[in-house]
């Protein structure tokens, strides 16, 4: 007993340097446990620099999956071991959506995740929620006024702005009438507050060319699909800088550009590139191309034969190298989910069925944010 006691009094007096070192490689479960020990523990782990030291030894090393409900409000929220494949934590989403529409998530990054109406008529209210500490934030509404007469569809995105160390939801609003007009507009969760952006998206005012509503951030940029409905008007990238506030726009690889399959190219993370995956049929297969933007230039990864044979819905590439599949078998309304290792050819079933109206995936690694 005398031992444990001498080993606690040179633990709870140790500097601050040390134990930030040593207590930042624990998992989030052990260090809100750990708050328990003393008071000083306690106000360190809930420290900027605590936060930030932690988050920093994080690697994305579980599978995220969150997935809507067909008969309410509510989704849920499910971790799965990237190795085994074994589902490490389900929980349901502390929010619910108003009657009548569905909740989205937005956007995942450094354990937060951003969640927000499914309706693009109106995305309010938005969240952001760690489900690693169960605590969320409601954020106020936006800035941006309704206008008479139009439909406004909203487009979002969350990221991370390294150079202010602050998590950022970009939303893009469109206003339709006889063209289109766009405004938009940038939260800042360091001060809860939204402010106007005045860069304007170089996208064509056709009402027929819209966003994809899907996006991604990677690298301090939010990405979105831009697609015309019916044809004409090549598929591309929109991008914006959270550090510059400036909006680009991206010509995808020369045979997507007009491509006429029934799934629409995804963006994606590969290989520390943005990317963009595209499946297609060729002689009675099913295949998944991937392509990296190297240096300004798109570059094919590799193709890959898919090796079902029920109708795939979505894909993500997860992990560097794992592909999760949505596949549906004809006259069944869900979907199920397989993450498929091409390297290996190995097949593994992700023991959740996807309700028909979304599912998000995306590689997980827990933090301290918010607590």
């Amino acid at each position: 007993m005398r031992v444990a006691q001498d080993d606690h009094h040179v633990f709870v007096n140790c500097p601050n340097e040390i134990l930030i070192e040593i207590l930042s490689y624990l998992p989030v479960k052990s260090l809100l446990r750990f708050r328990c020990v003393c008071k000083e523990w306690n106000k360190l782990v809930q420290t900027p620099l605590f936060v930030s030291a932690h988050l920093g030894k994080r690697i994305p090393n579980s599978l995220l999956i969150i997935n809507s409900s067909n008969t309410d409000q509510k989704a849920c929220f499910s971790l799965f071991n990237a190795e085994t494949v074994n589902e490490a934590l389900q929980l349901e989403l502390p929010m619910k959506a108003h009657p009548g529409y569905k909740l989205s998530v937005c956007g995942s990054n450094n354990g937060l995740i951003c969640i927000s109406s499914a309706n693009l008529l109106d995305v309010d209210p938005i969240y952001i929620w760690n489900p690693s500490v169960r605590k969320s934030r409601k954020l106020p509404r936006g800035l941006i006024p309704k206008q008479d007469h139009c439909w406004p569809l909203n487009y979002l995105a969350f990221g991370f702005h390294q150079a202010v160390i602050d998590h950022k939801v970009v939303r893009i609003v469109r206003f339709e009438q006889w063209s289109c007009c766009y405004q938009v507009e940038i939260y800042s969760l360091k001060s809860d507050c939204w402010r106007r952006v005045p860069a304007v998206p170089p996208i064509p005012s056709a009402l027929d060319c819209r966003l994809l509503p899907k996006s991604i951030c990677f690298d301090e940029v939010a990405y979105w699909i831009v697609k015309h409905k019916n044809g004409g008007i090549p598929i591309s990238i929109l991008s914006f800088d959270m550090a510059a506030e400036e909006f680009h726009r991206l010509m995808l690889p020369d045979c997507l550009v007009y491509t006429d399959a029934p799934s629409s190219p995804s963006l994606g993370v590969v290989k520390e590139s943005l990317s963009v995956f595209h499946c297609r049929s060729d002689g009675g297969k099913q295949l998944c191309d991937t392509w990296l933007l190297k240096m300004g230039t798109w570059v094919r990864l590799n193709t890959i034969i898919l090796p079902l044979h029920e109708q795939i819905t979505r894909t993500w590439r997860l992990l560097d190298c794992k592909i999760l599949l949505a596949r549906q078998t004809e006259g069944l309304e869900n979907s199920s989910l397989t993450l498929f290792d091409p390297e290996l050819e190995h097949i593994e079933d992700v023991r959740i069925e996807s309700g028909s109206h979304w599912v998000y995936a995306d590689s997980y690694a827990e933090s301290l944010l918010l607590l």
